[in-house]
């Protein structure tokens, strides 16, 4: 525990990591990515069909967020299997994709409060 408690604001190194967690989840691939090994577990071949990647760069992607300890892979045979490391970094994914899914499906009226609100 680093002595961060909710009523404190976060150090500047804290908020630096934090922006840098979230900068690397900017990409709409590696988001993707993300929202699929969200799932369960997939190797390079089938993230690449399902986000519409080649397998380089889908591999690229993946070796960034193994990285940055947001994936994370285990041998299977002869391919190599990835998940979500951290299944929190999944949930917020997750989260944000639902709650930009059901401000579409908002009426006009409930959408433009939203996108006001810095929603």
């Amino acid at each position: 525990m680093t002595g961060w408690t909710r009523l404190d604001d976060p150090s500047p190194q804290l908020l630096q990591q934090a922006a840098a967690s979230f900068g690397l989840l900017a990409s709409t691939m590696r988001l993707h990515i993300v929202w699929v090994l969200s799932q369960g577990e997939a190797d390079v071949g089938t993230l690449a069909d399902r986000v519409g990647g080649t397998l380089q760069a889908v591999s690229q992607h993946l070796a960034k967020l193994k990285l940055a300890g947001i994936v994370s892979n285990r041998r299977e045979g002869r391919r190599q299997v990835y998940g979500v490391e951290d299944p929190q970094v999944a949930t917020l994914v997750r989260l944000m994709i639902e709650k930009l899914d059901a401000a579409e499906a908002a009426p006009l009226g409930e959408l433009h409060r939203l996108r006001g609100s810095g929603a």
